[in-house]
């Protein structure tokens, strides 16, 4: 057998070999290939001290990644391998980080101590090393701990998450007593990074199959403690005509059904979790959400706050649940040009994807207001109209030299001239501009004023 990879990783193997080491491929790299899947990463496990390492690859880049626990990269030709030492670890700290690493001479030791069974194997020349059962876990496709699950937990709560995640990936289940012991903790996920969170998260969010990612993490316990607002749509009967499903499975077919673009799966997670909080019956018994998209952009903001992802990227994702319900008016020129100036080509399309995945989620599936969108958007992209405020012919600068002052007035008149431009009222040229602010002299005084 070989590694079903195209990285050459006998680079590695060979000098340390050559220097008197022991080296192995271990964890993804062997179970990625047992699965014959395509290896993108090799993880290298030696019997050579983080100082060792160093000296045996002194001529290559190194990179201190983790030198007190072991782990050095090197970069040979473009190519990045971590290699650590084996190791033992003791007790936790913190639910993440052991309290002292020891180095060890021994590969099972190193095996031991890895989270799952599927991740504890090595390849040694054609040989798979496989001393807690892994090959046969795979071939029954089940997410099972190296030795007492509790402990594994206990040592690394994120090992919750990541349980949830190759389950989820590989199609596989998570055996019973590993399931438990993450139900028991899961009231304990939320103490550790919400940065590690998120990243786990994102790995769930744009596989494949999103929502077995979110019913897993349901069945284990982790969906209340990660997204309560999600939890809390489980159940939650809509009375509409328009919607089968409740919430939760509503939002579940929406997200199933958009690109594996993370801001559009966090939006489409989160698009109508505002409804339980804005229900109400009209007078024919028709369930009602006036409002919802406001509060579920709230929530959506203030989880991913929490779960520490960047302004833009919450200003992203945030934009698409607020407006997804644009839709229910017929797209026209004006209103596409109003929303590629407000959201921006990407975010734009991004809400089409958005839109077009909810509805064909409901009881209507009819996305010809979508396509009719999209069309629109493909002509006004064309059109020789200025798409952000930056297009236009005149600045800040030019109103100064004008001879208005400094402050909020400017951005003012920037608007309106916008505004004129995009209602094709006026021609987006400088003499066109100065024109049109002459002309409107005395509204313009009056906006000075304020």
């Amino acid at each position: 057998m070989r590694l079903k990879t195209k990285i050459n990783y006998e680079n590695i193997i060979d000098g340390l070999k050559e220097a008197g080491f022991k080296s192995f491929p271990v964890g993804g790299a062997v179970r990625d290939s047992l699965l014959s899947r395509e290896v993108s990463d090799i993880d290298i496990t030696t019997d050579a001290r983080p100082e060792e390492i160093e000296e045996v690859f002194r001529d290559f880049k190194l990179i201190d990644i983790g030198k007190r626990f072991g782990t050095i990269k090197v970069i040979i030709e473009g190519e990045a391998f971590e290699i650590t030492t084996f190791r033992k670890e003791s007790a936790y700290r913190d639910g993440r980080h052991p309290t002292e690493v020891s180095f060890s001479d021994n590969l099972i030791d190193d095996l031991e101590r890895r989270d799952f069974t599927i991740n504890a194997m090595a390849f040694d020349h054609g040989e798979i090393i496989d001393p807690f059962g892994g090959r046969d876990d795979l071939s029954m496709k089940v997410i099972r701990a190296v030795g007492d699950p509790i402990e594994r937990i206990d040592e690394d709560l994120l090992r919750s998450l990541r349980a949830v995640r190759f389950a989820n990936r590989l199609g596989f289940t998570i055996e019973d007593s590993l399931k438990e012991a993450i139900r028991e903790n899961a009231n304990k996920i939320n103490s550790i990074s919400q940065e590690r969170i998120a990243s786990e998260l994102s790995e769930i969010l744009t596989s494949a199959t999103p929502s077995r990612g979110i019913r897993l993490m349901d069945e284990v316990g982790l969906l209340a403690e990660i997204f309560p607002e999600v939890k809390r749509t489980v159940g939650f009967d809509q009375h509409s005509t328009y919607h089968a499903d409740d919430v939760y499975n509503h939002s579940l077919k929406v997200l199933e059904k958009s690109p594996a673009d993370l801001t559009v799966r966090f939006a489409a997670l989160y698009h109508d979790v505002g409804k339980v909080d804005t229900f109400f019956l009209d007078e024919r018994g028709e369930g009602r959400f006036f409002g919802h998209q406001n509060l579920s952009e709230e929530m959506l903001r203030q989880r991913l706050k929490k779960l520490k992802f960047s302004n833009k990227f919450i200003s992203d994702a945030t934009s698409l649940v607020k407006r997804h319900m644009d839709c229910s008016n017929i797209y026209t020129k004006k209103s596409i040009r109003k929303l590629l100036r407000r959201l921006g080509e990407e975010n734009l399309r991004r809400l089409f994807d958005l839109q077009r995945a909810d509805i064909l989620s409901t009881n209507h599936p009819d996305s010809s207001n979508i396509d009719l969108g999209e069309e629109i958007l493909t002509e006004v992209l064309a059109d020789d109209i200025p798409k952000k405020r930056s297009d236009l012919a005149i600045d800040g600068n030019d109103l100064i030299r004008m001879g208005y002052p400094q402050g909020k007035i400017i951005g003012d008149l920037l608007r309106i001239i916008e505004e004129e431009i995009l209602e094709e009222n006026l021609e987006n040229n400088k003499k066109a501009i100065e024109d049109f602010l002459t002309r409107m002299g005395k509204n313009l005084d009056s906006l000075t004023k304020k």
